[in-house]
């Protein structure tokens, strides 16, 4: 059987392997049904979603929940050429703050892995087959940003026998099914986005509209459901030293490994129209999996403290020297930074969040943010930061601004970021800008001419609404900028920390 020799292919010192007790699947995969189809598979999927489904199958028996996995884009094809090498196994390894507290886990729950461009009409026919309940997505924060004038969805308007886009590929497979008579899927965003359902449910309906199809509009509308959920596991990028340690220390020959902290959490809305996996089996620790009518009072808590911690500290650390997140988070500094913003200017602004206690809460992010064994690094945490402040900043910052406070250490935030977006560190090293939306605004060509003034950058409203408007706080974000390029990140932290607010 071709799992059996990838295993055996994949294990290439059976003594290490048993020395640290790796868990290896114990279900037949070739028995597993391919229940979900998730499109962009990332480190973050597989320490997420598929390692739930392999709980699924390796303790409770449940196989009709494997996942075939989709590339989607063209940097996926060294994802491609990995997974499809290994049958779709891959090492999960969790490390916690203690050294010794290391899990290693052989996932097995991705069965399959195509790559979209070179076989569209596979995935498409994976998508209409009936064993399809769910599908599924981690297309990132900017992902949802759908530009209808983009080329790539121009294409997927026109050709829906070979779409590029994930929405080109759900909508196409929602019409196949439609023909068909079959029953949808249920349409499930994994991704770090307020009212992820909501959003991608606009997004499908929009690129359906386009179509001019009024029977398959009416369809998704009254068929399609898209459940809301709150997904949190901290999963940097796959480095060398990982694949190295995997072979070193657990005798396999993975790679493409991913290391991950030992805490997960999943919130989903109980809102699947065509069945789902038994996840009330994962609801005890460590799984923290809950289904519930509603999500959005964890989604804002994830996305305000610990997100918004994340942005806030990833560009300030960046620019202060730092590689790593853990190395930012034991900067003395850094930590009352962070968690004042987290205390008096986050935490006032969130609604009640059932059986949370939000002290824990925060105290368990601070811990998770200064494992030294993760390597988290901060250039991955500052990817994307045009797509992210809206939704994980903003938010708090027009919050405090109604009720008549300027929030000191967001405008810190904001201003970092400004800086970053200046093209060189304090070193004249010059800083490499992976930000889709970012570039797509041109905003390190403005803050470039700008510089020192934040104002424009501020002014530009995908990113930032109107908070330009607002003078106190267009002028704290002002200040923090000129701050840093006159007296360096460190000065310029250690000078807002103690100007900040004084506690009541």
């Amino acid at each position: 059987m071709a799992t059996v020799s990838a295993l055996t292919n994949l294990i290439v010192d059976k003594s290490k392997c048993e020395s640290v007790r790796t868990h290896l699947p114990t279900y037949d995969r070739s028995q597993l049904k391919h229940g979900i189809v998730h499109l962009s598979v990332g480190n973050f999927h597989r320490s997420h979603l598929a390692y739930y489904m392999d709980m699924l199958a390796s303790e409770h028996g449940h196989t009709d929940w494997g996942i075939v996995g989709v590339g989607v884009r063209s940097f996926d094809k060294p994802m491609s050429t990995v997974l499809k090498a290994q049958d779709g196994l891959y090492t999960l390894v969790t490390k916690g703050t203690d050294e010794n507290d290391v899990n290693v886990r052989v996932i097995g729950s991705l069965i399959r892995y195509l790559f979209a461009p070179d076989e569209p009409e596979v995935v498409l026919a994976t998508l209409a087959h009936p064993d399809t309940k769910i599908v599924s997505m981690t297309i990132t924060e900017s992902g949802y940003d759908l530009d209808m004038n983009n080329p790539d969805i121009q294409h997927d308007l026109k050709n829906s026998a070979k779409p590029k886009t994930a929405f080109g590929f759900l909508v196409h497979g929602l019409d196949a099914r439609r023909r068909a008579n079959e029953k949808p899927f249920t349409i499930m965003s994994c991704d770090n986005v307020q009212q992820n359902g909501e959003v991608a449910r606009n997004c499908v309906l929009q690129f359906a509209k386009a179509l001019n199809n009024p029977e398959l509009t009416e369809y998704i509308a009254t068929n399609v459901t898209f459940p809301n959920a709150m997904v949190d596991r901290i999963t940097p990028a796959t480095s060398d030293a990982d694949r190295e340690y995997v072979r070193t220390h657990c005798g396999i020959a993975d790679a493409w490994p991913v290391v991950t902290e030992p805490f997960v959490q999943w919130v989903i809305e109980e809102k699947f129209c065509n069945g789902r996996p038994p996840l009330e089996l994962l609801s005890a620790s460590p799984y923290n999996v809950l289904l519930t009518e509603h999500v959005e009072a964890y989604e804002c808590m994830k996305m305000r403290l610990l997100n918004a911690s994340h942005t806030g500290m990833c560009y300030i650390g960046y620019l202060m020297g730092y590689t790593y997140i853990h190395e930012i988070m034991l900067d003395k500094q850094i930590e009352v930074y962070i968690k004042d913003l987290m205390d008096n200017e986050v935490t006032p602004t969130l609604p009640p969040v059932p059986g949370i206690d939000l002290d824990n809460y925060k105290q368990t992010l601070i811990e998770r943010f200064s494992n030294p064994h993760i390597k988290d690094t901060a250039l991955r945490v500052c990817m994307d930061g045009a797509s992210k402040f809206p939704k994980f900043l903003v938010p708090t910052i027009v919050e405090q601004l109604k009720r008549g406070n300027n929030p000191h250490f967001c405008a810190l935030a904001v201003g970092a970021w400004v800086r970053y977006l200046g093209g060189v560190d304090e070193h004249e090293k010059p800083i490499t800008l992976q930000d889709a939306l970012a570039v797509e605004l041109k905003l390190s060509e403005l803050a470039i001419k700008t510089k020192p003034n934040a104002k424009p950058v501020l002014s530009v409203p995908q990113v930032f609404d109107n908070l330009a408007e607002n003078q106190p706080f267009a002028n704290a974000v002002e200040r923090v900028v000129q701050l840093l390029y006159t007296v360096g990140s460190k000065e310029t932290l250690k000078q807002w920390v103690n100007e900040a607010p004084k506690k009541n």
